[in-house]
């Protein structure tokens, strides 16, 4: 069974490689078409990702759901796998990933994130708090979960009518929720993607976690996200 993993960039070129050969490192005997959709980057990104893309696209920056959405529809994997630019992936990742979906127990999966270099409260937090709870919100059929680690069928992805390229944000919650009404999606606890912690550092804890959380709560309740989400490189 082929997989398509698919890779939005924008100026990633200080962990692009890393993420890139965690990928290839990864042990599977799928094969793996490996994606990367750049919004023109300034950088080095295009370069490095050449030693290790199959295929690399181009959409135009500021909404990154375009970009999610023009290399899933290019891809020819009968499971297509959204990931993250900055993350860094444990070698059984897509195996544990993809596995409810192969065996047709799930039409989409997103598995664990946690921190890269994180500090103790980082850990814990990940760890113990942000793990349970996306485990629980996937059990009442309200998926927390990230675009930087999800998988979902190719036919259940088509079915929806792919991500919706309106939304600045949320657009991987948005594309759960909607595959939810064609199938079940699961929580792989055991897909783990350790994933960077610019953003935290940048905007702090409160309004990481004030952000996210209205985001969550108002895609879930009213189908609609916040209306900007600014880079952080």
């Amino acid at each position: 069974m082929k997989v398509s993993i698919v890779i939005p960039t924008l100026n990633e070129e200080k962990l692009i490689q890393a993420t890139l050969s965690s990928i290839r490192s990864q042990e599977t005997n799928h094969e793996i078409e490996l994606i990367v959709v750049d919004s023109y980057s300034e950088d080095r990104t295009v370069d490095i990702a050449k030693e290790f893309a199959d295929k690399i696209l181009f959409a135009p920056p500021g909404i990154i759901a375009v970009a999610r959405n023009k290399g899933s529809m290019e891809s020819k994997g009968e499971i297509i796998v959204s990931a993250g630019a900055d993350s860094i992936y444990d070698k059984h990742w897509i195996e544990e990933l993809i596995a409810p979906i192969e065996k047709g127990k799930a039409v989409a999966t997103a598995g664990k994130l946690l921190p890269m270099d994180g500090n103790l409260v980082e850990n814990v937090f990940a760890e113990y708090i942000l793990n349970p709870i996306q485990f629980f919100t996937f059990s009442f059929g309200m998926p927390y979960a990230g675009g930087d680690n999800m998988a979902f069928s190719r036919k259940a992805f088509l079915n929806v009518g792919g991500f919706r390229t309106d939304l600045v944000t949320s657009e991987d919650l948005d594309l759960l929720k909607r595959l939810r009404k064609v199938g079940r999606i699961s929580y792989c606890s055991k897909a783990v993607a350790i994933v960077s912690m610019r953003r935290v550092k940048k905007w702090g804890y409160a309004k990481y976690l004030y952000f996210h959380s209205t985001n969550f709560l108002k895609m879930q309740f009213s189908g609609k996200a916040h209306s900007t989400y600014e880079p952080i490189r």
